[in-house]
């Protein structure tokens, strides 16, 4: 009985051995044979077609249609995924919903293993960073902007509040598209870096404009043909208009005024380049530059960086003038009053004037000039031109000759007086002639230099006093200061008569043309209607 117990247990042990090792051996069954599983994409439900490559084109392309927009302050820039730089990798995504489709996948099994609901498909997308960083330095270019001082607005006499300057983080803003395409997030914020003013509201509540500290008033020509320098005039001017100067600080032209490019707003005009007039961005600044400058210096500021031209300005007196060419050449001043100083700007009918207004006037200011008695002499330059008829000579630059000045500045304060000296150069400019090699029906045309002979006073002092607005000028022509001075230095010859009455009627019409089909220095020059005069003649 006891051994037939132990067969039987024997028996049955080997027989639910057996029945394990074959359950272990029969073929492995998806826990959800019993129907497809959901599946979503970028957490959206998709429905598992027969064709997945199909279907992942269809989802790519979906994707890539979307818009997503990058959000700078009040800038915004709004483009297809696509246009960004997303590219989606179709292959994988086909792979993956084959997978999804398959109960018998390792997809599909761990999924059962480890989670309920529906299976969660990623998209596989990256981002071309060559394609938006285009994109991203474009709206770079146009939200960053350097911080804006409060400034005044002296006709209506209130307080124009400060910008702090902003600078968009192209790369930083780059890592965030990135993780947006990953997230399918729709919108961006740009990282965006911030720098606080110099000047706030704040500091101006209590500033005084009660008087006129220094002034000073150029001409230039409002004529159509200098409408592009008289609009550069203009806008250089509105940026230091309304500046506030505050005690010790220093007053940087090119900080203020900005690129002299056309992407800053500034136009093509007449500039000086090593002594020659060419055409240039932003031309007609330095006359504002001139202007401010002379303005500060009868304020008694002190002069911390400034340079002359490489000739004399017709619209400024030698030694007053400054020249500024981004970012090179600057102008810059220290104001030495111990109350803020508002710069205030009024260009009209030709007539542009600067004056720092400020709480009391406590200053008389004179300054001095005088010309040194050797001048060097000019150079002359003949070009030929086979646009011009044989014979025709047209002076496209007139001739002025070096000087060597002395200049000086005498403030007086109460019972106080300090006198300054300084010594500027200017070096002489070359007189261009183009001369016709032309046959003589040649259609050429050259425009003629309207530039009556230069003329400085070889003495010259001007004052600024306390008890008016008025300039007191005192002026000793001398060897230089009359009409006729360079012939009688010996420094050049007397222009042809022909020449001569052509750059009077240059004058008077504001442009020059010589006509088409004459020949020889007698061609008529055709009148136009007379405008306006650029400047009062005179000395300088």
């Amino acid at each position: 009985m006891t051994r037939w117990l132990r067969l039987s247990s024997l028996s049955l042990l080997f027989a639910l051995m057996g029945g394990g090792i074959g359950y272990l051996l029969l073929p492995e069954r998806a826990p959800q044979a019993a129907g497809v599983p959901r599946v979503r994409v970028r957490g959206r439900p998709v429905t598992l077609g027969p064709d997945p490559r199909a279907q992942a084109r269809d989802l790519a392309r979906a994707y890539l249609r979307e818009h997503v927009t990058i959000v700078a302050e009040e800038r915004t820039l709004d483009r297809s995924r696509e246009a960004f730089g997303a590219r989606v990798d179709v292959r994988l995504l086909e792979h993956l919903l084959r997978a999804a489709a398959d109960p018998s996948s390792a997809l599909v099994r761990h999924h059962a293993a480890l989670a309920r609901g529906p299976i969660e498909l990623p998209l596989p997308v990256r981002l071309e960073g060559a394609v938006a960083l285009p994109l991203l330095a474009q709206l770079k270019e146009e939200v960053d902007h350097l911080p804006v001082d409060a400034r005044i607005d002296v006709e209506q006499r209130r307080v124009i509040p400060e910008r702090r300057g902003t600078y968009l983080d192209v790369f930083g803003t780059l890592a965030l598209l990135d993780t947006a395409f990953t997230n399918g997030r729709n919108r961006v914020e740009a990282v965006l870096e911030h720098t606080d003013p110099t000047t706030t509201s704040e500091q101006l509540r209590d500033v005084e404009m009660n008087a006129v500290v220094g002034w000073f008033q150029t001409n230039y020509n409002a004529n159509e043909d200098h409408r592009d320098r008289t609009y550069n005039l203009h806008l250089a001017a509105s940026r230091v208009n309304g500046y506030v100067w505050m005690p010790g600080a220093v007053l940087d032209f090119n900080e203020i005024v900005g690129d002299r490019s056309e992407a800053n707003g500034f136009r093509m005009a007449t500039v000086i380049s090593a002594g020659e007039l060419i055409d240039g961005v932003g031309g007609g600044v330095c006359q504002i530059a001139g202007s401010l400058f002379a303005a500060s210096f009868f304020a008694g500021m002190e002069v911390l960086d400034r340079t002359p031209h490489s000739r004399p300005s017709g619209y400024i007196k030698m030694g007053l003038d400054a020249t500024v060419v981004y970012p090179s050449i600057n102008l810059k001043l220290r104001n030495t009053l111990p109350f803020p100083v508002v710069i205030h700007t009024r260009l009209n009918n030709g007539l542009a004037r600067i004056e720092l207004l400020g709480a009391r006037r406590t200053r008389a200011v004179t300054f001095v000039r005088k010309v040194m008695p050797r001048v060097d002499r000019f150079e002359e330059r003949e070009v030929p031109d086979a646009n011009l008829p044989a014979g025709t000579r047209v002076l496209t630059q007139r001739g002025i000759p070096g000087f060597r000045i002395t200049r000086y500045r005498i403030i007086r304060e109460g019972d106080q007086a300090v006198r300054q000296r300084w010594l500027d150069a200017y070096p002489p400019t070359m007189q261009v002639w183009r001369v016709g090699t032309g046959a003589a029906g040649a259609a050429g045309s050259a425009r003629q230099d309207d530039h009556p002979e230069y003329t400085a006073d070889q003495y010259l002092a001007l004052t600024q006093p306390l008890e008016s607005d008025d300039i007191q000028e005192v002026r000793r022509p001398g060897f230089c200061g009359t009409a006729g001075w360079m012939v009688r230095q010996g420094l050049t010859r007397a222009l042809p008569a022909t020449t001569a009455a052509a750059m009077t009627s240059a004058a008077a019409a504001g442009r020059t043309v010589v006509p088409s089909g004459c020949a020889g220095a007698s061609c008529p020059v055709p009148a136009r209607p007379a405008a306006r005069p650029a400047a009062r003649p005179g000395a300088r």
